[in-house]
């Protein structure tokens, strides 16, 4: 999303990985249609008040409203102690997934958006950049270029397992040209840049500045 066209959107709480909470009892649910749904499924269909509130957690919006983790305190920090927040808090805010605890973790989800974040606003090519799709065959990755008139950007998204071996140097747009790192989410050297053989480790994100120097 960080390296396409567009204005990029974070959900509240993207950038912590937060997730969808179910819930588990209808008193829980503050969505009207929620709420609405769970009652008629029950009166009007006749299922059981269990199977209609696990239904009810499914389809309702109220799974991805929950409050904003900020820290490992009561109520993930959203309110005080004793205070009943309008829909419950995730209790996975005490694994980790809280601002705090990751504003301290260099390796952490949060700093991972703040590093591309940062990057993306200092890249020409990620923010203006024309899109130009490339090994549009691969299935096990995502390759592209963003091309502005200040800069070119290749980007090598990697969805799968296993470690790519990849040959960009028959394309066209970048013969002759050369690779410069500007963000990776792995560990890798320079001496690991080649266009013909370009290694991507699994699942890593791969940004680089294309130049002729």
């Amino acid at each position: 999303m960080l390296t396409l066209r567009g204005t990029p959107f974070l959900y509240n709480g993207e950038e912590i990985g937060m997730t969808d909470y179910m819930l588990t009892d209808i008193s829980q649910v503050k969505d009207t249609m929620g709420s609405w749904y769970y009652h008629a499924i029950v009166t009007e269909m006749g299922v059981h008040p269990e199977e209609a509130m696990v239904r009810t957690a499914e389809m309702t919006r109220d799974k991805n409203r929950t409050p904003m983790q900020w820290s490992n305190s009561p109520n993930a920090g959203f309110s005080p102690a004793g205070v009943n927040p309008w829909l419950p808090v995730n209790p996975n805010f005490e694994d980790g997934i809280n601002v705090r605890d990751q504003e301290r973790n260099p390796d952490s989800l949060l700093n991972y958006y703040k590093h591309l974040l940062r990057v993306r606003k200092a890249s020409p090519a990620l923010q203006l950049g024309e899109y130009t799709p490339l090994h549009v065959t691969a299935e096990d990755y995502f390759a592209f270029l963003r091309t502005s008139d200040l800069q070119q950007a290749l980007v090598v998204l990697n969805f799968s397992d296993k470690r790519l071996e990849l040959d960009f140097s028959k394309t066209k747009e970048l013969k002759a040209k050369k690779l410069h790192t500007l963000f990776s989410s792995s560990v890798r050297s320079p001496a690991e840049i080649s266009l013909q053989r370009l290694s991507i480790a699994p699942f890593e994100a791969y940004i680089a500045e294309v130049s002729s120097k």
